[in-house]
C-alpha cells in the first residue's frame, strides 16, 4: 500500500526543529509495516529531516497542496493522510480518487474547513476517516451536529503517547 502523508504547511519535519505533528507522523511511520511505501510531503528551510522518507515541497504558499498533488508518488497512493488542514480535503478530493483520512491535532472548530456545521458534514461525507488525538477534539468535532451515528463510525481517537507499551 503506497501511502501520501501530507503535513501542514511550514510543520518542520526536521531533528533540531521538529514540531509537535511530525514528531507524531515520523514516529508512527518508524513502526508501520507500511514505512517503505510511505512518503511525508511537507516544506521546511531546514535541512536535517527525520528520515529518509520525507519530501521537501518548495513554492509559493498558495500551491501548497496543488505542488503535493502534482508531485509523482501522490499519483500513485492507495492512500492520503491529511494532518490538521481540514481546508485542504476539499482541493484533494476533487483531483484524486485515494482513500482519504484526516488527521485533527488541535481544536476543529477553530480550523479553516470545519468550523461550520456544513464544513463538517461534507468532511464526514467526504473523508473515509477522520482521526481525532482526544476525545476532547472528537467531541468538538461533533458540536451541534445531528443524526450522525452512522457517519461517527467514520472517526476515531488516537491517543498520543511517549510509551511504546500504549
Amino acid at each position: 500500500m503506497n501511502i501520501s502523508i501530507l503535513l501542514p504547511y511550514k510543520e518542520n519535519f526536521v531533528t533540531s526543529n521538529a514540531g509537535a505533528v511530525s514528531l507524531f507522523v515520523n514516529d508512527i511511520t518508524k513502526n508501520s509495516i507500511y514505512q517503505k511505501t510511505t512518503k511525508i510531503f511537507g516544506n521546511t528551510i531546514y535541512k536535517k529531516f527525520l528520515s529518509n522518507n520525507y519530501v521537501n515541497l518548495t513554492f509559493d504558499k498558495k500551491q501548497y497542496v496543488k505542488s503535493f498533488l502534482d508531485y509523482k508518488e501522490t499519483l500513485n497512493s492507495d492512500l492520503i493522510e491529511v494532518h490538521n488542514r481540514p481546508n485542504y480535503i476539499k482541493i484533494i478530493q476533487t483531483k484524486y480518487q485515494s482513500r482519504l483520512f484526516l488527521y485533527f491535532h488541535n481544536d476543529p472548530l477553530q480550523m479553516n474547513g470545519s468550523k461550520t456545521i456544513k464544513e463538517r458534514m461534507n468532511l464526514l461525507n467526504t473523508v473515509d476517516r477522520i482521526i481525532f488525538n482526544s476525545q476532547w477534539s472528537r467531541s468538538r468535532f461533533f458540536t451541534d451536529l445531528t443524526n450522525i451515528h452512522n457517519l461517527a463510525k467514520k472517526t476515531c481517537v488516537c491517543f498520543q503517547s511517549s510509551s511504546k507499551i500504549k
